[in-house]
């Protein structure tokens, strides 16, 4: 019996002391990026906070959002002040509690929401949706993200590091054995916007794969619903525009895709509520080169012109 105890607190002992491990080389990262006042969520969620109802527009949505809408070019044209709230991986669960969060210190004319299926997937980044969470000033924003949004996954996530970092370990364990690549570092961001100047190589766009589509996804179509529901409701009680965008891809990579499935259902879907889907792929015949994107989906800051200049006609049409 002892020599069973024994094994059991040596197990839950190494247990704690790999997810100290591992939350140490993980976070702490992201402590200096705060303590430095360098890490873009920090900043997003600060001048949010700090910024009482100052911006009438506010963008929400994954990377695709927030690589995608300049707000200084969207402001110029639209005489107005805008703050792009996307950050990486934002989940559509993650969307709707960072909006009741927003409205609590700003009062929007409108929402733009950026429309991606895997937002909507079975597969959650949790490392980045409490990254985001961490920020809100409400407790009960967090509780609720976390257990209403999740659920048990959400809560064992939440606690134990080595859950919430699996992935991030699985790949630093890969690129052990991988070529390491270097990566431009892109430290200006713009009221919530990361003005990348990288471009896609022409090796990168050689592996380009089709568009996302419901083959290729595990989108989960009962939790967009319930959640975009959600969004919609919030945005009618503040009377609040909701416009629904998607943000290009590629054109080599529009050229892969046999099934185009993503825009039918927004148009689709969004039509029982009686908002337009603008994609940005087609709308007004803006025309796109792969070098306007710094990788297989996110766009540059020359592609994000043409696409915050596509934005301000929408507007403007509304």
């Amino acid at each position: 019996m002892k020599k069973f105890l024994k094994q059991i607190s040596f197990s839950v002992f190494l247990f704690v002391l790999i997810n100290l491990i591992v939350l140490s080389i993980y976070e702490y990262p992201a402590y200096e990026a705060i303590k430095n006042k360098t890490h873009k969520n920090y900043l997003k969620w600060n001048d949010i906070h700090s910024n009482t109802n100052t911006y009438d527009l506010i963008i929400l949505g994954s990377s695709r959002a927030y690589t995608a809408y300049n707000p200084d070019i969207i402001d110029k044209g639209l005489n107005l002040k805008s703050y792009n709230m996307g950050t990486s991986a934002q989940d559509i669960a993650e969307s709707y509690y960072s909006l009741k969060e927003i409205l609590e210190y700003q009062n929007p004319k409108y929402i733009v929401l950026e429309m991606f299926l895997p937002s909507s997937d079975n597969s959650h980044d949790f490392y980045q949706i409490f990254s985001n969470a961490s920020f809100f000033n409400s407790y009960q924003n967090k509780y609720d993200l976390v257990v209403d949004g999740y659920g048990e996954k959400g809560i064992t996530n939440y606690f134990i590091p080595l859950s919430k970092f699996n992935n991030y370990i699985k790949q630093d364990l890969g690129s052990l054995f991988a070529k390491k690549e270097e990566k431009t570092q892109n430290n200006r961001w713009i009221r919530g916007y990361l003005y990348d100047t990288t471009s896609v190589t022409k090796k990168q766009i050689n592996k380009f794969k089709p568009i996302s589509n419901f083959e290729n996804t595990t989108f989960n179509q009962k939790r967009f619903q319930k959640y975009f529901n959600k969004i919609y409701k919030l945005t009618q009680k503040h009377n609040i525009k909701l416009i629904c965008v998607r943000s290009p891809y590629p054109p080599s990579r529009i050229a892969l895709s046999k099934v185009q499935d993503e825009k039918e259902f927004y148009n689709t879907f969004l039509f029982k509520y009686g908002i337009p889907f603008y994609d940005f792929n087609t709308y007004k015949s803006y025309e796109y080169n792969d070098f306007e994107f710094s990788d297989y989906h996110h766009a540059n800051y020359r592609g994000a012109e043409k696409i915050s200049k596509q934005l301000i006609e929408v507007i403007q049409d509304y």
